[in-house]
Order: C-alpha cells, then structure tokens, then sequence
C-alpha cells in the first residue's frame, strides 16, 4: 500500500511546498529503495537481535514516521520521514512476510502459500489508489498520512499473532554465516534467478513508469492512459490469482522452467505498445498480457528461491534477492528515462524492455537444458548381464 499512496499522494505534497518534482519524488525512490533494497541488511540484523523484535520495531517506526509526517514543515522533512523512516522501518516486515511462510511451511505446501502470499500486493495495487484518492479528498495530504499511520499500526499486532503461532527457528539461523552467503550462488537455478531479476527490476516496470505519457504523446488523452492501466492492474491481481491456483500443477516441474513462456509472452507484450501504436485492440491485448504475466512472475519469484535453495539458506537467498531486485527498480526508472533522452522517444524504451524479456527466457531454456542434460550423465548405469535364449529357457 504504501509504494501505491506515496505515488499519488506526491502531487499534493509538491504543490503545498512548492518543490521540484524530482525533489519530491525522492520520497517514493528512498522508500521503495530501502524497503526493498535493504533486506540484506535487515535479514543481518534480524540474526543478532531476533525475528520478532525487529518486526515490532521496524513496524512502529514505520507507522509512526507517517504519522510524525503530518506535522512537516517543509518537504525535505517528509522525504526524510517517509522515504527514509518508513522505508527502513517497513523493509521488516516485508521480509518477514515470505520468510515466516518458509519457516511455517515445507514441501509444497510452502510453495503454495508463497504464491498466494502476493494475492494481497495485487489487491493492494488495485484498491489503494481508490483509498487514497477518497481520503485526499476528505482530509487532504496530512490527514492520509496520519489515518494511514494509524492502519499501518495493524502490524503490531499481525507481529503478536504470528509469533504465538510460528515455530521456533533453528539456533545456527540466528547467527549470520558469511558461507551461507557464498553457498547460494553455487545454485545454478538461483543465480539465473538473481539475473532474471535484475533484468525484471530494470525493464519490468516500463509500462507503469512510462506508457501514460507515451500514449499522450502519440495522441491519445489521460483517460485512454487510465484505462490501460487499469486494465493491467487488474489482470495483474488476475496473474497472482492464476499462479496460486495452477502452482500444484505448474510446481510439477521448477516453476523456473514456466518462465520461458512467461517471459516470451511478456516481451511480446512490450513490443506490442509501441508497434501497434495506434491500433487500439492490440493495446488492451498487450495490457492483458503484460498484466498477467507480471503477475505470475511477482507471485512465483519466492517459490522459486525456496526450489532452488535449501531451507536453511532460503531467509538468505530470499534477502538478497529482494535487496537486488530492490535497487534495480529504483535504477529502472532512470535507464529508462535515460534510452528516452538518448533516443529521443518511448520506442527504444519498450524494444528493450522486450529484449530483456527474451534474454530471460532464452537463459531459462538453457537452463533446462543443461540439468536435463546433467541428469541424463549423471543417472546411474545398471548393467544387465546378456545371456542366450537357451540359459534362459
């Protein structure tokens, strides 16, 4: 919810202050930068001081920097409130969402719930800007800041409820392991995902960050904008719902392996919007298909970490990959930006976002590729002795 609110709530707070736009928009990049980028550090501090302290603590620093937030007087203020405070405080219990489900949960099982856990990211994308649209409305900046502060709060006690329930972690857990560190990249499956995602967060958030104004600029108005995405929001959520629904099917084989077609439909996707342009089904078809595959990447990235490492190197892997993909996404918006200056338009951008997307799934064939290939070498040879019809008989 709050990477969705801060992104309409910014307007507001650059008129009442007066502030540049790339000022303000400093609030969103530092949050979601250090929500996600420093699960790494947080995964570091969480094995010192504990699971559950960091989470009662990162929560309430978290809802109260956007409640502290409403009595700023200048936007320099709320940008260190919000992106900075919010931002480390709320990296928490976003890491804990997917490594308690880990630790709760094993086999399929675990896989199962992974995926549905992103179910609620995809409502929250969809419901927020309604929300927060309403509550502009009512009470204007300062008072969605304070009433959001106040629902955040809930983490407490979601903290509370899933610490009397949750199992105890394992002793070596709590004590940070630098071989640990080294021991996830010797996975082949892994490091491929590692690159997926830097390749994701980079390219993958193209049409949210630019297609509004590539639509304006060849002609169409904000309202066809914020149908497509809509449209794309909500075959997101769609996506989500998809993979938790087909993973005892699709978890028969790595989910990895289903990235190739995911993927290829994804940079189709891409290339479609600025190559049909100005044909308006192909625009709401690329809008589906963008929606829906990004989706069911979002939900099945955890899953596919917990099939590639062990369990007690998951709450590892599983930091680093959301630390990586954190930074990518706050470098994404500015590649972009840059291909766009550099270019001179939007095509460039969506061609290589397309091409990303190929890449991806060309490495994940090779993948499956090579460990059938390692199976098939490594599949135990059993001799059986020749002999004649009539030693048979």
């Amino acid at each position: 919810m709050p990477s969705s609110m801060l992104g309409i709530m910014y307007v507001d707070i650059m008129r009442e202050f007066r502030a540049e736009a790339s000022e303000t928009a400093l609030m969103l990049s530092l949050y979601r930068g250090l929500s996600f980028g420093g699960c790494m550090v947080g995964n570091l501090i969480m094995r010192y001081v504990g699971e559950f302290p960091c989470m009662m603590v990162g929560s309430f620093i978290g809802s109260v920097s956007f409640i502290v937030a409403v009595f700023a007087q200048n936007v320099t203020t709320v940008v260190l409130l919000v992106g900075v405070g919010a931002g480390c405080g709320f990296m928490f219990p976003l890491l804990l969402a997917y490594s308690n489900i880990g630790r709760a949960f094993s086999g399929k099982a675990a896989t199962q719930f992974l995926t549905l856990t992103a179910i609620g990211g995809g409502i929250g994308l969809i419901i927020t800007p309604y929300i927060t649209e309403f509550l502009l409305r009512e009470y204007e900046w300062r008072g969605t800041c304070l009433i959001s502060g106040g629902l955040f709060l809930n983490l407490l006690v979601i903290g509370v409820l899933v610490q009397l329930n949750l199992p105890d972690s394992p002793e070596n857990s709590k004590v940070f392991n630098w071989e640990d560190q080294k021991a996830i990249f010797k996975s082949r499956a892994y490091s491929l995902m590692l690159f997926s995602m830097v390749l994701f967060g980079l390219f993958g958030f193209i049409e949210p960050w630019f297609l509004p104004d590539f639509l304006v600029s060849n002609g169409y108005n904000q309202k066809d904008a914020a149908f497509l995405m809509t449209v794309i929001g909500t075959c997101n959520l769609i996506g989500r719902i998809l993979a938790g629904v087909l993973e005892p099917l699709l978890s028969r084989t790595k989910l990895m392996y289903h990235w190739i077609y995911i993927f290829t439909l994804m940079g189709l996707s891409h290339a479609i919007f600025p190559y049909f342009i100005h044909v308006n089904p192909a625009l709401i078809l690329a809008s589906v298909i963008y929606g829906i595959t990004f989706g069911m990447v979002v939900s099945q990235s955890a899953p596919v970490i917990l099939q590639s490492l062990s369990s007690d190197l998951y709450p590892t892997g599983l930091a680093t990959e959301l630390t990586i993909y954190g930074g990518c996404t706050v470098l994404g918006g500015y590649v972009g930006g840059l291909i766009r200056d550099v270019t001179g338009g939007y095509t460039g951008v969506f061609y290589i976002a397309s091409l990303s997307a190929i890449v991806v799934a060309f490495s994940c064939g090779i993948l499956l590729s090579v460990e059938k290939l390692y199976k098939r070498k490594t599949k135990p040879c059993v001799h059986i002795p020749s002999i004649s019809t009539i030693t048979h008989l």
